[in-house]
């Protein structure tokens, strides 16, 4: 490859960063790196390193919005982009998935980013099924088709055109987002969305923590039915090595993400926890081998 090549390639290289637990941010990762041309990179894969650096100049970062209001952006993402560095000359660009609404998990994530002496240049929400809780009105095929039709093809072309642009929830979506925050920061609400992770949990209820502190041990609730085959399922598809297996049974290790791979994988629906029904959702298009090759 010549001297000018070598510089066409590196000007117009994109690496697509992602995060998921149930393959939704996975689909929209993949679809944004397979039309854009760019390199697919799962963020536990590198949110380890000491620092983070990289020669594209495009950088794009996907992940699910968790508890809208309390935290917004799941740890290992906001680890992830603590570590990022020389990126002032950078186009960065999020997609953020969500059930409910996006919240100010765009503007949140880029004061972290200028925090590193970079900036958020655009910022989109992708509304996907709901995979916390059962949502029964919900109409999954049409949300699937949405992403594909419209935002997809919208979204790379903003990033194509390095524009700065921000579109997060629909009209309706930032109404209820509205109010879902304004009960989070008051202090009597604040406390009924909190108190049921500390029990869960197994904190005491008078104890002073934050939610950020409270999610890794998220997973002292988690346990296996009878129906466990002790097949090592979740012990291979957790993203952050949380799972030891013992005795054919899945032992928690307490640096849980909260991504519910584990409840959501597990092939025999076996593995319950905070107020979690075994439900298997997870995106159609995607599969355990999808998973594991992150």
């Amino acid at each position: 490859m010549d001297k000018m090549n070598q510089e066409c390639y590196r000007m117009n290289n994109k690496e697509i960063y992602y995060f998921s637990g149930t393959g939704n941010s996975l689909v929209v990762a993949r679809d944004i790196a397979e039309k854009l041309e760019g390199d697919l990179i799962p963020i536990h894969s590198v949110v380890n390193k000491e620092r983070i650096t990289t020669h594209a100049d495009v950088i794009g970062i996907v992940f699910p919005v968790y508890y809208v209001g309390l935290i917004n952006i799941p740890l290992i993402v906001q680890r992830f982009t603590s570590k990022l560095d020389e990126i002032n000359n950078k186009y960065i660009f999020a997609v953020c998935t969500y059930g409910g609404g996006a919240g100010p998990t765009l503007t949140m994530l880029d004061e972290m980013i200028r925090a590193r002496g970079g900036r958020l240049k655009a910022g989109f929400g992708v509304q996907m099924p709901q995979n916390a809780f059962r949502k029964p009105f919900e109409n999954r095929e049409k949300l699937y088709s949405k992403w594909k039709d419209k935002k997809l093809d919208s979204i790379c072309e903003h990033v194509n055109q390095r524009d700065f642009h921000f579109d997060t929830d629909n009209f309706s979506m930032r109404i209820v987002g509205t109010i879902l925050l304004q009960l989070m920061k008051n202090e009597f609400f604040r406390p009924l969305f909190i108190k049921p992770m500390k029990e869960t949990a197994e904190f005491p209820k008078d104890s002073d923590l934050t939610v950020r502190e409270i999610i890794p041990f998220i997973d002292r609730s988690y346990h296996t039915g009878g129906s466990c085959m002790g097949c090592k399922t979740c012990s291979r598809i957790c993203p952050v090595g949380n799972i030891e297996i013992v005795d054919d049974k899945p032992v928690w290790k307490h640096h849980c993400e909260n991504c519910l791979a584990c409840i959501k994988w597990c092939p025999q629906e076996a593995i319950h926890g905070f107020g979690e029904q075994p439900e298997g959702y997870h995106h159609p298009d995607v599969g355990i081998s999808d998973m594991l090759r992150g």
